[in-house]
């Protein structure tokens, strides 16, 4: 059975001198946060690099034993290794574990939504999103055109949401709960869990929600008085 999921490279600013390689069946991002909020890690981990590949416990396997030697503790997945070097073996060995086509997958196209309430604040180099459930796996495949005429290319924004579902066996249901639960975020909330909007625009909806006696400042008060 295929072991679908991210490869991912991590780096601490409290540890600048060593990187972590280690896998996830969700998303790099939200192991990210996980790692961040254990007990006595002094800073937030950033992913670096990650890759979605048929078998994240091979490749992550393959690469620590690539890079033995330079494993900070046996038992630990840190190294002591320039970035660069890492993001590169991963991208040479993740080519041999890419996903099959015939892997089964569950899409929904959210263009219309964003269109419909985000037009506005939408980067206008996106031409579509889409929603993708995979086993164990859920993200965002968003096509771009920077320059007119030229071909379009497809980037994968992680989601960063509690409640997403990403079962082994996903579901047309599945996909329709994470569909709904995505329409209702906000576009405060889709600017601290994605790049969708530019950063001029992300910047004048924090302005707008954060401001004194604005949306944010609002709801915390409505809920405090539940």
């Amino acid at each position: 059975m295929l072991s679908i999921g991210f490869v991912y490279i991590l780096l601490n600013p409290a540890f600048p001198n060593l990187i972590k390689i280690g896998e996830t069946g969700r998303d790099s991002v939200t192991r990210a946060l996980e790692l961040s909020r254990q007990t006595g890690v002094p800073a937030d981990y950033i992913v670096l690099y990650d890759e979605l590949v048929s078998d994240c416990k091979k490749v992550e396997s393959i690469l620590h034993k690539q890079f033995a030697a330079y494993r900070s503790k046996r038992n630990k997945e840190f190294f002591s290794l320039p970035p660069k070097e890492v993001i590169k073996s991963l991208q040479f060995v993740s080519s041999k574990f890419q996903v099959p086509l015939s892997t089964p997958s569950l899409t929904s196209n959210l263009l219309p939504h964003f269109k419909r309430y985000f037009s506005d604040y939408l980067d206008s180099s996106i031409k579509s999103i889409k929603l993708v459930l995979l086993p164990s796996v859920c993200f965002l495949e968003v096509g771009k055109q920077n320059v007119p005429d030229q071909q379009i290319t497809i980037e994968r924004e992680d989601i960063p949401l509690f409640g997403l579902r990403e079962p082994e066996a996903p579901t047309i249901e599945d996909l329709r709960e994470n569909e709904a639960l995505l329409k209702s975020c906000d576009e405060y909330t889709w600017i601290m869990i994605s790049d969708l909007f530019p950063r001029d625009k992300a910047y004048e909806i924090a302005a707008e929600w954060e401001k004194p006696g604005g949306k944010l400042e609002r709801i915390r008060a409505d809920a405090d008085a539940e």
